[in-house]
């Protein structure tokens, strides 16, 4: 089961850059014992080689996560943003992304990841807009 509480919501955060929020996240989890100390660094190094930004409407959002190792609990944290940052999209690393929402996902079963992110958007209870 994907765990969401409020302590893992930050909103209108001020970041630089991808790597800053990715981090501040990951925080978040670790301090609720939901990652270990490793999961944001696992998750940038992943970011780097397996971009997750998505050029979603009404705007931009990126769902960065790292495999399963690290990972004591699935969990979900989500930083709404004051400025944009970039991340590169999914789909063609080439182009940048000015990303307003980023979900950071972890996951400790590689069968479940697929099913928490679907989850994430489909439910009737949530609404990107």
């Amino acid at each position: 089961m994907l765990e969401i509480l409020d302590d893992y919501i930050a909103v209108d955060v001020a970041a630089p850059d991808a790597e800053s929020i990715i981090n501040l996240l990951a925080a978040k989890l670790y301090r609720a014992g939901a990652v270990g100390p490793g999961y944001a660094a696992a998750t940038i190094a992943r970011e780097k080689e397996h971009p997750t930004g998505l050029p979603t409407k009404p705007f931009c959002i990126a769902i960065p996560h790292a495999d399963a190792n690290g990972v004591l609990r699935s969990a979900l944290a989500v930083a709404t943003l004051k400025q944009p940052v970039t991340f590169r999209n999914m789909a063609d690393p080439d182009e940048e992304l000015a990303v307003e929402v980023v979900l950071l996902l972890a996951n400790n079963s590689p069968e479940e990841a697929g099913r928490s992110a679907v989850a994430v958007f489909t439910s009737r209870d949530r609404d990107l807009a």
